[in-house]
């Protein structure tokens, strides 16, 4: 769930995510990096909400490949139009796309979904308690709430920066207090390593196309925060995570 604040996540930029990460995707590793977060557990058919779903690029993967109806809630209206309006016809009746309600909450009924996932959108959040009580009461018994994101090995306050720098403990601790009791954290660093080597890759490959719709200032943003992941990652400092939360009755 990107920041509504935040000026990059506007639709004049689009282009600018499509480039990076492929068609209707907002985050690293495309359709493997979707893969890998699923892997070791049957999904086809299964009924699932998207928790910040940006462009709608995971939903349509999931929905067209394994036949599941997929629900998804965002920050910005409109994500949530353009993921409405740019879902493949042929599955418009298994995909539904909203924002949250005017209190804050989503907008679905209790014990709903096989599986709430979110992908690589959850560091935006630095108050996780309410939304992940919301997820327990979205999860039918027995539900699993799937996560890819970053962990660190120590956390670090900085109100000036927009992402959240949660230790294995932290997030731990959240979602114990939103009621989840068994949960399973799976290093996936080497995994998003080779992903953010090919993103190199192609933001170079693409650099005369960003450069003459953003300016060569965001070329060069985009390629030093990239290489500082590398770095990170390699040096152990930041990790990529695969979290599994259930409530184990």
């Amino acid at each position: 769930m990107p920041n509504q604040s935040d000026p990059i996540y506007c639709p004049e930029n689009v282009l600018l995510f499509e480039t990076l990460y492929g068609k209707n995707l907002i985050s690293l590793g495309g359709t493997d990096a979707i893969e890998n977060l699923f892997s070791d557990y049957e999904i086809k058919k299964l009924t699932a909400m998207d928790l910040g779903f940006g462009l709608g690029g995971v939903a349509y993967y999931l929905s067209e490949k394994y036949d599941m109806k997929i629900y998804g809630v965002e920050v910005p209206q409109w994500m949530a139009e353009y993921a409405t309006q740019h879902a493949p016809p042929h599955l418009q009746q298994q995909l539904i796309f909203s924002t949250y309600d005017e209190a804050g909450l989503i907008p679905f009924d209790s014990n709903s979904f096989d599986i709430v996932y979110s992908k690589g959108v959850l560091n935006h959040v630095k108050n996780k308690l309410p939304v992940f009580q919301e997820v327990k009461r979205l999860l039918k018994p027995n539900g699993l709430f799937i996560i890819a994101d970053w962990i660190f090995p120590l956390s670090e306050i900085n109100n000036s920066d927009p992402l959240v720098r949660e230790t294995k403990e932290s997030y731990e601790k959240v979602l114990r207090e939103s009621g989840f009791n068994e949960i399973i954290f799976r290093d996936d660093s080497v995994h998003f390593i080779r992903y953010a080597e090919n993103f190199i890759k192609n933001l170079i490959a693409n650099k005369k196309l960003i450069e003459e719709n953003y300016g060569e200032e965001i070329f060069n943003m985009i390629l030093k925060q990239h290489q500082e992941l590398l770095v990170n990652m390699s040096n152990k400092n930041k990790f990529a995570v695969r979290i599994i939360a259930k409530t184990k009755e």
